[in-house]
C-alpha cells in the first residue's frame, strides 16, 4: 500500500525524478574520475588544506557536463509527445535512437577521460590542446601508447562500457511510465494537469542552466577555468579542472605567439646588457636576485590602477593655450608636485587584463593572435616580484568581480597567501556592470588597511573611467566640473562630456583617498604608486604630430611614486620606462631582497636611465620603441616603418637621415619582442631557482 502511495506521488512529479537521477549518475561517474586522480595526486599537494575547496570545484564542472551529457535526454523526456516514444515496454525506434546518442556522448566523453588519465601520467598534466601535438608524429605516437599501456585491455573496457550504459538507460526508459497530461477534469488512473508539467518543464530548465553555468553571483560570470586556480599549488589546480573543459579553454593555445628559439638566442646578448645581468650568467636565463637594504621599519607598499589614465587626457598634459582651468584632474596634478614623476611612462600593451598581466609577472603581454595570456591556461603560471614581499600581507582589491578576463587564476595561483578582495568582499552596493564605484572602493581600502598587519603590500584595480560613466549618489559632495567647451574635449581627446566628468569624478575619489589616509597612523610609513592601466586611441590636439602617428596616446600614462615619510624624494624623471618597471622598483625602495626573471627594472636607479627605452606592442606586426626622444614604428609593411622626433613639429619620418639610430631601434625593438615571447613562456615559478646575484654598482 505504502509503496502504491509513493509511486502516486511520485508520478506527479514526472519526469523530473528521472532527470534527476541520470544527472546524479553522470555527475558521480565524473566525480568518481576526479577521486581516483586524487589518490594519484595527494602525495605531491603541499597545501593540503586546499583538497576540499578543489573538489568542490571541480564536482561543478562535473555537474556541467553531466548536464551536457544528460541534454538528449531530458528533451524527449520534457515533451510529451517524445516521452510517450522513447518509454514503456516493447520495441521503440525513437527510444532506440535515443540510447545510441547518449551512448555515443558518453564514449566520447569516456575517451577524453582515458585520455586525460594517460596525459596526466606521461606529463603530470591534465590534458589540454597541446595534445594535438603528439598527432604530427601519428606513428611514434600510437607506438609509445601501444607499448606503454594495455592498449587491447583497454579498449575492452571502453567497448564494454559505453555498451553498458547504452543497455542500462534503454532498460530503464522501458521501465519508465509516462503520466498522461490533462487539458480538463482528472482522467482515471491519475494525470497532471498542462500547467503542472509546464511549470515542472520550467524547473526542470531551470535547474539544468543552472548547473551548466556553474555558479550564481551577482557579476553574472559562469563558472571558468580560472575558479580551479586558486591555489598556489599547481597541484591543486590539476584536481579541480575538468578534462572536457580544459579542452575547450586551451582550444586557442595553438594560436599564442610562439617563442623563436633562434631569434631570442640572438638578442640574448643584447637583452642580458641591458638588464643587468651577471656576466656569467647561463644564456636564456634572466632570473637574478637583488640583496636586501636594511630598514628600521619596512614601508607599506599601495599599488593604485587607474582604468584609461591616459596622460593627455590629464591635468599633467599641456592645457588649452589661455586656459587658466584646472583641467579634467586637478588632484592628479597637485599628487605630482609632491611625487617623484614619470611623465614618458607607458604601458607596453593595450587593454586592462594585459595591463595588469604584464604588471603583476613583469612580461610584456605580446599574446595577440592568442587573446590575453591572463585568459590562457597554458600561460597562467608566471613568477612574481609580488611574493618576493615576504612578511607582508598582500591584498588585491577590484570594485566588480576577479573573474572578469580570468584575472583571478592569474592571481590566487601566483601569489602566495593573497587576499583577494572583490565585490562580495564590500559592504557598498555595485552602482554599475563594474561593481561598486571607485570612490567606495578607495574608501573602504583604507578601512582595511587600519584593521591589517602590518607591513601591508596591496594593488587597488578602478574601473570607473569606463563606460557608461557612472557617477553615483554616495559620491561624498561631489562637485562635477564645469562643463567643458567642444574645444577644451578636442584638445584632451574626450569623446563627450560624461566621459570628461567621468575622469574628473575618479580624480575625486584619488583625492578624498589620500585625505582619508593621510589621517592615519600608517600613512607616512607607505609608498604610493599611481598609474594607469592603458591610454585611449582618441587622438588629442595636445600632443605633437609626430606622437599623434605612431598613435602613443594609446598606451602613454603616468606613473607617480609617492612617499609621505621620505623614502622616495619628489621630482621629475622624463626617462621613458613602462608598467615592468613597477614592482622592482618597490621592492627595492622598500628595501626587500628579491628575484627576478622579468623585463622590469628598478627605477630609483640612476644607471637605468642612461638606455631607458619603452618598448610598445601593439600587434603581432607592429610594434614601437621610444628613446632618447624618439619613436621608432615598426610596421607589418617595411616600407610603412618609420623614425619620428616626439617633440618635433611636424611628423617627419628621418628613416632616412638617421639610418644608423633607425636600424638601432629596430633591432631593440625586435630584442623586446622576441625575449618578451620567450618568457612568456617560461617565467614559471621555478625559474627562480636560478637566480643568480646581481653585482652591485
Amino acid at each position: 500500500m505504502h509503496t502504491v502511495i509513493f509511486r502516486e506521488r511520485l508520478a506527479r512529479w514526472q519526469p523530473l525524478p528521472v532527470l534527476a537521477l541520470a544527472l546524479l549518475i553522470n555527475t558521480a561517474l565524473f566525480f568518481s574520475a576526479r577521486l581516483a586522480l586524487l589518490y594519484f595526486l595527494l602525495p605531491d599537494i603541499t597545501q593540503t588544506g586546499h583538497i576540499a575547496r578543489a573538489l568542490y570545484i571541480g564536482l561543478k564542472f562535473d555537474a556541467r557536463y553531466a548536464v551536457f551529457l544528460t541534454l538528449p535526454l531530458a528533451l524527449c523526456l520534457l515533451i510529451p509527445a517524445l516521452e510517450r516514444r522513447v518509454s514503456g515496454p516493447g520495441r521503440a525506434i525513437a527510444r532506440s535512437v535515443l540510447c545510441w546518442v547518449e551512448a555515443l556522448l558518453f564514449g566520447a566523453a569516456l575517451l577524453i577521460y582515458m585520455l586525460d588519465f594517460g596525459f596526466f601520467f606521461y606529463l603530470h598534466a591534465r590534458l589540454d590542446m597541446t595534445a594535438l601535438a603528439f598527432v604530427e608524429d601519428p606513428l611514434i605516437s600510437a607506438t609509445m601508447v601501444w607499448q606503454s599501456y594495455p592498449v587491447l585491455w583497454l579498449l575492452a573496457l571502453f567497448i564494454l562500457a559505453v555498451a553498458l550504459y547504452g543497455m542500462l538507460l534503454g532498460r530503464a526508459l522501458r521501465r519508465h511510465v509516462p503520466v498522461p497530461v490533462r487539458r480538463g477534469r482528472p482522467a482515471p488512473g491519475g494525470s497532471v494537469s498542462l500547467r503542472r508539467r509546464l511549470l515542472l518543464t520550467l524547473s526542470a530548465l531551470i535547474g539544468l542552466f543552472v548547473m551548466g553555468y556553474g555558479q550564481i553571483s551577482s557579476n553574472l560570470f559562469p563558472l571558468r577555468w580560472s575558479n580551479a586556480y586558486f591555489s598556489a599549488d599547481t597541484n591543486i589546480a590539476l584536481l579541480a579542472l575538468n578534462p572536457i573543459q580544459n579542452l575547450y579553454d586551451t582550444r586557442r593555445y595553438g594560436q599564442a605567439s610562439p617563442p623563436d628559439l633562434e631569434a631570442t638566442a640572438e638578442a640574448w646578448p643584447r637583452m642580458a646588457a641591458w638588464l643587468g645581468l651577471p656576466p656569467d650568467q647561463k644564456p636564456l636565463t634572466y632570473a637574478r636576485s637583488y640583496p636586501d637594504r636594511p630598514e628600521a621599519k619596512r614601508p607599506n607598499v599601495v599599488i593604485i590602477l587607474m582604468e584609461s589614465l591616459g596622460w593627455p587626457r590629464t591635468s599633467l598634459a599641456p592645457a588649452p593655450a589661455g586656459s587658466d582651468d584646472a583641467g579634467p584632474t586637478p588632484f592628479l596634478a597637485e599628487l605630482a608636485a609632491k611625487s617623484l614623476y614619470y611623465p614618458n611612462f607607458y604601458a607596453p600593451t593595450r587593454t586592462t587584463a594585459r595591463a595588469i598581466f604584464t604588471t603583476i609577472s613583469g612580461v610584456p603581454d605580446v599574446n595577440h593572435t592568442g587573446g590575453t595570456t591572463s585568459r590562457n591556461p597554458k600561460l597562467v603560471d608566471q613568477s612574481t616580484i609580488f611574493n618576493e614581499f615576504r612578511g607582508y600581507e598582500k591584498y588585491y582589491m577590484i570594485g566588480g568581480s576577479a573573474s572578469w578576463a580570468n584575472i583571478r587564476g592569474l592571481l590566487q595561483h601566483n601569489i602566495t597567501d593573497l587576499h583577494l578582495m572583490e565585490e562580495a568582499s564590500w559592504e557598498a552596493p555595485n552602482v554599475d556592470v563594474w561593481g561598486i564605484s571607485d570612490l567606495a572602493l578607495l574608501r573602504e581600502a583604507v578601512g582595511v588597511f587600519n584593521q591589517s598587519p602590518k607591513p601591508f603590500l596591496a594593488f587597488i584595480q578602478t574601473a570607473g573611467f569606463h563606460r557608461p560613466y557612472t557617477i553615483p549618489d554616495d559620491n561624498e559632495g561631489y562637485v562635477k566640473a564645469p562643463a567643458p567647451s567642444p574645444e577644451t574635449l578636442k584638445h584632451y581627446g574626450f569623446e563627450s562630456i560624461e566621459e570628461y566628468q567621468s575622469i574628473h569624478f575618479a580624480d575625486w575619489a584619488l583625492r578624498r583617498f589620500f585625505e582619508r589616509a593621510s589621517r592615519e597612523p600608517w600613512f607616512d610609513n607607505t609608498i604610493f604608486a599611481v598609474f594607469g592601466d592603458h591610454g585611449l586611441n582618441n587622438a588629442s590636439t595636445n600632443m605633437s604630430p609626430g606622437y599623434l602617428l605612431c598613435g602613443l596616446q594609446a598606451w602613454h600614462i603616468p606613473l607617480l611614486l609617492y612617499a609621505p615619510g621620505g623614502q622616495i624624494q619628489p621630482g621629475i624623471n622624463p626617462a621613458p620606462h613602462t608598467q615592468l618597471d613597477v614592482l622592482p622598483t618597490l621592492a627595492s625602495a622598500a628595501g626587500v631582497a628579491y628575484r627576478s626573471n622579468t623585463l622590469g627594472r628598478n627605477l630609483l636607479d640612476p644607471r637605468n636611465d642612461q638606455d631607458a627605452a619603452a618598448f610598445i606592442s601593439a600587434s603581432d606586426d607592429t610594434r614601437f620603441l621610444i628613446k632618447d626622444g624618439y619613436c621608432f614604428a615598426r610596421r607589418p609593411d617595411a616600407a610603412q616603418n618609420g623614425l619620428y622626433k616626439l617633440d618635433a613639429p611636424t611628423a617627419e619620418n628621418l628613416l632616412s637621415t638617421e639610418p644608423d639610430r633607425a636600424a638601432a631601434m629596430e633591432r631593440q625593438v625586435e630584442d623586446f619582442y622576441q625575449t618578451s615571447k620567450y618568457l612568456l613562456h617560461h617565467n614559471g615559478k621555478d625559474a627562480l631557482v636560478q637566480a643568480a646575484p646581481v653585482p652591485a654598482p
